[in-house]
């Protein structure tokens, strides 16, 4: 594992927490796109995959809209506070959540196969190399049933970086305050980048930590290709899945594929 990931997903999944709840705010907008999606290849419910699924917002959300969700994660912390959530809204008995390596896909999920939907949200991609990416979307093709669907939301790009790079940003969640620092290299298509912690003290901040980790970005062309190896053929890309928006430079990357 790179020290990176273990360090940010599982010594600090308290501070990576606090970043992923204010998410779920958005997540009933994605996950009603999603069912309006599905619902247009023949699919009102079924089984569903979620890969890299943090603290569960779209396996649970998905769950109440009648799909019954396996989540696999990395990190006990975020799977803990998942099945937290998912007793408060009432789906315990139609989500599970695996504690595992992605990379070890096959190994880790045993039941609930094969799956009709597999998701793969918010960058959740390039965390290692381009063939464990391979790997990874080849393992879930051969989880999945002729003509599953494939999700992948909210991702950063390429084509995005390429007018819209930001080498700082500022954000306040609570009383954590995070400092982004960041240096992309359109050449190996590569992100830097370092998040530093602080907590407010009244109008002082107190340094807490700091990460520092590297992904690949893939574009648009690049991902299809490599999931097209895996035995996906990508059907669709949008800059939204709630408002079915094209994708542009200016948007995310969602990209929609079926497992062939």
């Amino acid at each position: 594992m790179k020290d990176w990931i273990s360090r940010l997903f599982i010594d600090r999944s308290d501070l990576f927490l606090k970043l992923l709840n204010p998410r779920w705010v958005g997540t009933e907008g994605l996950v009603a796109g999603m069912i309006k999606l599905l619902e247009s290849y023949g699919m009102s419910s079924g089984t569903l995959l979620d890969l890299c699924c943090g603290n569960g917002r779209i396996s649970v959300l998905m769950a109440k809209r009648g799909f019954k969700a396996v989540g696999v994660d990395i990190s006990e912390a975020f799977l803990k506070d998942g099945r937290r959530k998912a007793r408060e809204h009432g789906v315990s008995d139609r989500v599970t959540f695996l504690k595992g390596d992605v990379r070890k896909l096959e190994q880790i999920v045993r039941r609930n196969r094969p799956f009709d939907v597999v998701t793969s949200g918010w960058t959740s991609i390039g965390y290692y190399s381009p063939d464990d990416d391979l790997n990874v979307f080849r393992q879930a093709r051969h989880l999945s049933r002729d003509g599953a669907v494939l999700l992948i939301t909210e991702t950063m790009h390429t084509e995005y970086l390429s007018i819209k790079f930001a080498p700082t940003s500022y954000s306040e969640i609570d009383d954590l305050v995070m400092l982004e620092d960041r240096q992309y290299d359109p050449i190996s298509a590569s992100a830097k980048t370092c998040w530093t912690f602080y907590a407010k003290d009244g109008k002082n901040m107190k340094f807490i930590d700091r990460v520092d980790f590297e992904n690949h970005i893939y574009s648009a062309s690049e991902l299809s290709s490599l999931l097209q190896k895996a035995g996906w053929q990508t059907t669709a890309l949008y800059g939204s899945i709630e408002t079915m928006q094209p994708m542009s430079p200016l948007t995310s990357m969602n990209m929609v594929a079926r497992a062939v």
